[in-house]
């Protein structure tokens, strides 16, 4: 994602219950490209199933939740 700006930033992996699995990014960060790769782990570091789940971006203003497919 980039981010044109400093801002705060959040990145979270939902399940398809809407329950927040992982929390990926919480902090403040600078203007400029990030990529952030998912292990496929919970907030407890264990494995989660294969299957749909969503991931919610919020930067400032900018708020996106996109859906994405974890295979095993």
């Amino acid at each position: 994602y980039n981010i044109p700006e400093n801002t705060d930033v959040q990145l979270s992996v939902f399940n398809i219950l809407g329950q927040e699995i992982a929390g990926l990014v919480n902090e403040k960060q600078t203007a400029g490209h990030y990529v952030i790769e998912w292990d496929g782990k919970n907030n407890s570091g264990q494995k989660v199933a294969s299957g749909i789940y969503f991931y919610k971006l919020d930067a400032g203003e900018f708020k996106q939740v996109k859906k994405m497919l974890l295979m095993k």
